[in-house]
């Protein structure tokens, strides 16, 4: 840490800093010439946000056979190219009555707007604005949380999440496309304290305020669209990117965390689509009120002023890149790699689109946490999905066979079976995901698979499975039901007698220490608990943009946290016990508009 010089200003940057800054300038200047140099644009619409219920859609209708080559395993998809997708599946003609009400309300709902109503019926108003240069319109964004828990607890527990925002979206003539939103959140409970960052029950968290029973966060997307030539399209801004074939969660990279700035490059050659990432990433961050993260600030650059510590945060980075591969209608083959490194500035070697990104880190000093994976989509008969991914993290080569804590491999395994026995409108997803000890996790903390405290990978961390089935009816275009069940095991590390902890590779926040066992890991070590749970929700949409989820879920635990610090992420040592018993919750979700 450095202190103020005897006159009162501040200590010069370190030549380290300097170098890292000079790097970020670097970068600047590159987007600053592929926009200077986009003379065309190829796919300038907006991305379809990663949460919207279309691409449950999607699955739906590649695995009936109505569209192909969907390239649902990068998302989020463009605007346009998902109305490509939705106009294939529409002159198909394989869709039922209701599927195609659906697809012709979606359809209408990403048209380009030119000013006339595309949709049928009365709609909410919003702004907008159209001149000869394009068009920008603006709309409300409103959410209403309410989560009730009782079980295992003295009292029932009250959770509260109210969010309220806009969205700005808008068009520059065919050459470039925007969409910005933010929203601000104020989260309360009943008899809730909120005295560190693992108390807030919502997972996505950038900077939280913690006020004592109430806490308060936001979050802001921004991201621009454009085209490099026919061939190559650019969003750059602040965003999020799923890869992988799963729905929701997969190993690679999932969308649990807050959006992070990001560059992405996506282009298509036939069956053939690719995409590179470079993102800077927000390390976990070192605050009394964040004990996961104590004592990962830079230090060397922090410094004191005003009788304030002026905490100088460590640089992170992500990058990747995924090229998939239809080589016939019914499959999809997918290949990835994901590194997280930090602490120097942005590295050429990971910038490059095309380079290998296992033999770069051995090149770079093999000291950066890359992750493989390759997975396969496969519809083998009309109105069947088969889904499969390997994830490696790392290897050792001379004992890949071995027990050896380096060994870190996952796999995730799942189907989609529409119409089943001829129920029409209904689909059977089923699924198991095995995470290995250690995943995610890394000897250097800031390399951790992680955007402040959140999981980039998928949601159960590493020591842990999961078998997960749903059955999903549409009753109506707008209303759905859905029925699932879920058997999770999970493995934590021990808290001893003496304060230390056993780490058997439970926790994605603590990698591998002096002193831990290196030559021998056991899946589902340690702590385990186990949650059986079955839940039911109904699904409500009005004018495209108001939707409600109502959801009742009852769970058996066997030697689970126990509330209040029950959630995923509280560091070990601020755990409040282990137990048993049943829990149910009743949630409700209205929101207007998506983030």
């Amino acid at each position: 840490m450095k202190w103020p010089s005897s006159s009162g200003t501040e200590v010069a940057l370190t030549c380290r800093r300097v170098a890292s800054l000079d790097c970020r300038l670097l970068l600047i200047q590159m987007m600053a010439a592929l926009l200077v140099s986009a003379a065309w644009a190829a796919d300038t619409s907006a991305p379809v946000p990663i949460d919207h219920p279309v691409y449950g859609l999607l699955d739906r209708l590649e695995a009936r056979g109505a569209v192909s080559a969907a390239g649902n395993g990068m998302r989020p998809l463009s605007k346009s190219g998902m109305l490509q997708l939705l106009r294939q599946a529409s002159d198909s003609g394989h869709l039922s009555q209701l599927d195609r009400e659906r697809v012709e309300q979606y359809t209408r709902s990403f048209e380009p707007d030119r000013g006339a109503a595309n949709l049928s019926g009365w709609q909410p108003p919003r702004l907008r604005y159209e001149a000869s240069e394009g068009w920008v319109k603006v709309d409300l964004l409103a959410r209403q949380q309410t989560d009730r828990f009782s079980g295992r607890r003295d009292e029932d527990e009250w959770i509260f999440r109210n969010r309220l925002g806009a969205v700005v979206e808008g068009q520059l003539r065919e050459h470039v496309g925007f969409r910005v939103s933010f929203e601000q959140t104020r989260e309360e409970g009943i008899e809730r304290n909120y005295v560190i960052r693992s108390d807030v029950f919502e997972p996505r968290l950038e900077a939280v305020q913690l006020k004592g029973g109430v806490a308060d966060y936001h979050e802001a997307t921004a991201a621009i669209s454009f085209g490099l030539g026919d061939l190559v399209d650019v969003v750059a801004g602040k965003g999020q990117v799923m890869w992988g074939p799963a729905p929701e969660d997969n190993l690679g990279l999932s969308a649990n965390t807050p959006s992070y700035d990001m560059l992405l490059l996506r282009s298509r050659l036939g069956v053939v689509r690719f995409e590179h990432l470079a993102a800077r990433l927000r390390p976990c961050p070192d605050r009394p009120d964040a004990p996961t993260c104590r004592g990962l600030a830079d230090e060397e650059s922090s410094y004191i002023v005003n009788g304030m510590t002026r905490g100088i945060e460590r640089a992170k980075y992500l990058a990747g890149h995924r090229l998939e591969v239809s080589p016939t209608r019914w499959i999809d083959v997918g290949f990835q790699e994901v590194v997280v490194y930090g602490d120097r500035g942005p590295d050429l070697a990971y910038l490059n689109p095309f380079m290998f990104f296992w033999a770069a880190q051995s090149y770079l000093g093999d000291k950066d946490n890359v992750m493989m994976t390759l997975d396969i989509d496969v519809r083998p008969h009309h109105g069947w999905q088969v889904y499969a991914a390997y994830a490696i993290d790392d290897l050792k080569k001379l004992k890949i066979f071995s027990d050896d804590f380096a060994n870190k491999f996952s796999f995730q395994l799942g189907a989609l079976w529409t119409n089943p026995l001829g129920w029409a409108q209904t689909d059977v997803r089923a699924e198991y995901v095995r995470v290995e000890p250690w995943i995610y996790t890394h000897k250097f903390p800031i390399n951790t698979f992680r955007h402040f405290d959140t999981p980039l990978g998928h949601a159960l961390g590493p020591n842990s499975d999961r078998w997960a089935l749903s059955i999903e009816r549409y009753w109506l275009s707008d209303l759905a039901t859905r029925l699932r069940w879920s058997r999770t095991r999970r493995g934590d590390n021990e808290l001893l007698a003496d304060g230390t902890i056993h780490n058997v590779g439970g926790d994605l926040h603590r990698g591998w220490r002096p002193g831990d066992d290196r030559e021998v890991k056991k899946f589902l070590d340690g702590h385990v608990s186990i949650r059986n749970t079955v839940g039911v929700e109904f699904d409500y949409t009005q004018w495209s943009r108001l939707r409600l989820v109502s959801r009742f879920e009852w769970e058996d635990g066997t030697d689970v946290p126990l509330p209040p610090r029950w959630q995923n992420g509280v560091p070990l040592p601020w755990r409040t016990g282990y137990g048993d018993g049943t829990q149910t919750r009743i949630a409700f979700d209205l929101r207007y508009g998506l983030l």
